[in-house]
């Protein structure tokens, strides 16, 4: 079975999500109805989007590749994501995560990379994040600011990874599967516009200035910044 995916994104950023993400990953022979989106057309943000997302995954063994709306793909993306298709896999490494950048390969929770980039999560642990952060976190007052500023998903990832999976293995990546690339459509309210996490393991720059000749054809790439908070 082929892998299954969906890109978490708002309404300003469905254009990009939909002229260049999704054909670029169609053109690599990735069938359109493996490719679920969640638009986040109500503005609740990052965190209370992506929990959402975790709720709908579907009750089974399955698994899905959860990508944001800012990234940019391998020519390698298929091959990796479907040899891979099993586990929590991170595709996406931040190079400013310094005590975790030699955790390559299988690792356990508490080195996993902050991945939302580019993510697979088991069905079953999607689901049960997001149990957790219902009744776990936003009851708890030290999540308070977490939950306030509408952020930090992946950390509360985390947390439930090394609190209640602490006996699951995860596999860090290597190469990474995309590139983030916010900086080139806009950046986010809560990061502007500039390049501020290098790449660390993706192995194709190319890929990243090819995506910079497309956008500069298209007006849509002066604003567009995601409101994720």
């Amino acid at each position: 079975m082929s892998a299954k995916y969906i890109i978490h994104t708002c309404p300003e950023r469905i254009w990009y999500v939909e002229k260049f993400l999704i054909p670029s990953m169609t053109a690599q022979g990735i069938d359109r109805g493996a490719i679920d989106v969640y638009c986040d057309e109500n503005h609740d943000g990052c965190l209370e989007s992506c929990m959402r997302t975790f709720e709908r995954m579907p009750d089974d063994d399955s698994g899905t590749w959860h990508m944001q709306d800012d990234v940019v793909i391998s020519s390698r993306f298929r091959e990796l994501t479907e040899e891979h298709d099993s586990g929590v896999v991170c595709g996406h490494c931040y190079s400013l995560h310094r005590d975790r950048l030699d955790a390559i390969g299988w690792v356990e929770p508490t080195q996993m990379w902050f991945s939302f980039p580019c993510i697979r999560i088991p069905n079953r642990i999607a689901r049960g994040c997001a149990e957790y952060y219902r009744r776990v976190i936003v009851p708890d007052p030290q999540y308070s600011g977490w939950i306030s500023a509408k952020r930090y998903d992946d950390t509360i990832f985390s947390v439930y990874m090394s609190f209640m999976q602490s006996r699951e293995k995860v596999l860090n990546l290597v190469p990474n599967v995309v590139a983030h690339i916010d900086y080139l459509i806009g950046g986010t309210v809560c990061n502007a516009a500039t390049k501020t996490a290098p790449e660390t393991y993706f192995d194709e720059p190319e890929r990243i200035e090819e995506l910079k000749a497309m956008l500069s054809k298209n007006p849509k790439n002066k604003k567009g910044g995601d409101k994720c908070v």
